[in-house]
């Protein structure tokens, strides 16, 4: 039982090896043509000044720009950071198999899904999940800290309780997972309750369900108190009102917002991958179905739908608890939000395919040495061929396009709306660094305040401004916000005008006022 259990560990760290290598590949080849200022922000976080949270936000934990503070290079600080994401978000589809489908061979489906994931999921989304948003991580963080905890999990330990320890080890995994995402909890406590009703219909024995669910439910719990605490602190802590609105919507709202955000989610998801998902999970039933006819006492396949129906009902549990969001429907139900759920759903189908590969004598052990090769061979597919050089001409054409003129310029601070201002302020800092140049560049635009501190010090007239041609609105608001306006115009290039800020008009005062100076009038205004 002992070499059992070994071999079995030891498969799950061959598993993650594989995880790491496809990150790897994944952040050297193609994944950066799709950078913007969203995902470029927490490198700036990183490397101008570390918050907990995401500048001027309450409810993304910046954990990975955290470990990234050691490195200062712009560029390998980076691909760290992108590299550490794109490792959880794949990462959280074998552990959400190991927790979805306990007692199966999850390290199938899971390398499978992962491997499908890259081969399917489009550029956009794929980069939004991977690089970008917190849910990848805030899922493998909480993932990981429930199968810490729970009792009765893998070969040979179907009687092992939770102790103290481990209960406190998964639930500080549990709370860093809440400080990165505070809504991890929402999908995975229905998924809990699901995965206990499936268990339960197997037969599994009730005590150790009980105590496995009272495990998960109660960290879970304790993860969400503990997000909605931090965000109810945020404001006293920071002295800026809570931007998020956690409120429903009117019930009556609730369909038409829940149809613009399927359409959204498959919209952002692709036909492509829905039909890949829907043959791949007709494929596997036929093959269980023909199994269960040919061969007498083979499982049933209801079996392994219940378990891809599990993922399913919490992932349309957070998809209706998501889309009647108001904050949701502020941001035009972009489709980001249902990630998670589509995720849920992904792994549903793919575990439909894996269940009679995993089932067949022949084929299960060479079927996951299939898997593993996949998911870096999948990564090649998605990403190219790993190149650092390749990787940084993709940051060039993401963000560079105003650096030339941003360095020429000598500027101080870049102005203008937030799409073109942290890209250039990123990109303008790499290049200076690698020229020798120690002088550090700050953005004047949404989500500035973090930073403000260490230029409103400084002579106005001595500060010089970079200005985004066509942003000029957008850099006049945050100017006046941050009192540099009014500005003169310096010099005009193709892709900034350079601005100072104007020194400040003179006041006219009537003759004879004691604030002039004696036997002379008030200039004229």
């Amino acid at each position: 039982m002992l070499s059992r259990l070994r071999r079995a560990r030891a498969g799950s760290l061959a598993a993650f090896a594989v995880l790491a290598l496809a990150a790897a590949l994944v952040d050297l080849g193609g994944l950066h043509r799709h950078e913007h200022a969203d995902s470029i922000l927490p490198v700036l976080v990183s490397l101008q000044r570390w918050t907990p949270f995401y500048w001027d936000q309450e409810r993304y934990g910046m954990l990975v720009p955290l470990l990234a503070l050691p490195v200062r290079d712009p560029l390998w600080n980076l691909l760290l950071q992108r590299g550490l994401l794109v490792l959880a978000g794949l990462a959280a589809v074998l552990l959400l198999a190991r927790h979805a489908l306990a007692g199966r061979e999850w390290r199938l489906a899971g390398l499978l899904g992962a491997a499908l994931l890259l081969a399917l999921a489009p550029g956009p989304w794929a980069f939004e999940y991977l690089g970008d948003q917190p849910y990848g991580l805030s899922l493998a963080l909480a993932l990981a800290g429930l199968a810490w905890a729970e009792p009765g999990q893998g070969p040979g330990d179907a009687d092992r309780r939770a102790g103290a320890g481990t209960i406190a080890g998964g639930l500080a995994l549990v709370l860093l997972a809440h400080w990165v995402n505070a809504a991890a909890g929402l999908l995975l406590l229905p998924l809990a309750f699901a995965r206990a009703a499936v268990d339960w219909l197997e037969g599994g024995r009730a005590a150790v369900l009980r105590e496995r669910l009272a495990v998960e439910a109660g960290l879970l719990a304790a993860g969400l108190a503990a997000g909605q605490a931090m965000l109810r602190l945020y404001p006293v802590l920071s002295g800026h009102p809570l931007r998020l609105d956690a409120r429903l919507l009117p019930s009556a709202e609730w369909p038409s917002a829940w149809a613009a955000l399927s359409r959204s989610a498959w919209e952002g998801a692709g036909p492509a991958w829905g039909a890949a998902l829907a043959a791949a999970a007709g494929l596997g039933l036929s093959f269980l179905w023909l199994g269960a006819a040919r061969e007498p006492g083979a499982p049933h396949p209801r079996l392994a739908l219940l378990r891809a129906g599990a993922l399913v009902a919490a992932a349309l549990a957070y998809a209706l608890l998501t889309g009647g969001l108001r904050w949701v429907a502020e941001n035009r139900f972009h489709w980001r939000y249902v990630a998670p759920s589509v995720l849920l759903v992904h792994l549903a189908a793919v575990s439909l395919l894996a269940e009679p590969l995993a089932r067949a004598r022949r084929l299960a052990r060479p079927a996951l040495w299939a898997a593993a090769a996949l998911v870096p061979a999948a990564a090649l597919l998605a990403a190219g061929a790993p190149s650092l050089a390749r990787a940084r001409a993709d940051l060039d054409r993401a963000a560079g396009a105003w650096t030339a003129d941003v360095l020429a310029a000598r500027c101080d601070l870049v102005a203008g709306d937030y799409w073109s201002v942290w890209p250039a302020v990123w990109h303008a800092t790499l290049v200076a660094r690698e020229r020798g140049d120690p002088a550090v560049l700050y953005g004047i635009t949404h989500r500035t305040n973090p930073t403000v501190r260490f230029w409103e010090d400084r002579p106005r007239g001595a500060l010089r401004i970079c200005r985004v041609r066509g942003a000029e609105a957008e850099a006049e608001r945050w100017l006046r916000a941050f009192h540099l306006w009014p500005v003169e115009l310096v010099e005009r290039r193709r892709t900034v005008d350079l601005v100072a800020p104007a020194a400040p008009p003179k006041v006219s005062r009537p003759e004879g006022d004691p604030r002039t100076s004696a036997g002379r009038s008030s200039p004229p205004p």
